[in-house]
């Protein structure tokens, strides 16, 4: 009795351990990652990141802190999936660490 017991504890631990890189995929942000250097910033809700234009995504981490950055800087910016509009969208903006 007590070794069925065992066994069934045993296996309900392993199918958690397998379903801890599902719980991790859940919480990752959805959208790639864009690196390169600010070429220009013409507006609040737009920034030019390597001679590319995007578009800011209102009231995101992003909006909040694109004014902080400066002509020339290397950022991290994660885009948003294509949405309706079919155009991805910077929700957030970060210094670029590393080389």
């Amino acid at each position: 009795m007590k070794l069925g017991k065992l066994s069934l504890l045993a296996s309900i631990f392993a199918f958690a351990l397998s379903l801890q890189p599902m719980a991790a995929m859940a919480t990752k942000v959805p959208g790639v990652t864009v690196t390169g250097q600010i070429t220009a910033s013409p507006s609040p809700t737009q920034i030019e990141i390597a001679h590319t234009l995007y578009q800011i995504q209102p009231n995101s981490p992003a909006a909040s802190v694109a004014r902080s950055f400066f002509l020339g800087q290397t950022v991290d910016a994660i885009l948003s999936d294509p949405g309706s509009g079919g155009q991805p969208e910077v929700v957030a903006l970060t210094a670029h660490v590393g080389q």
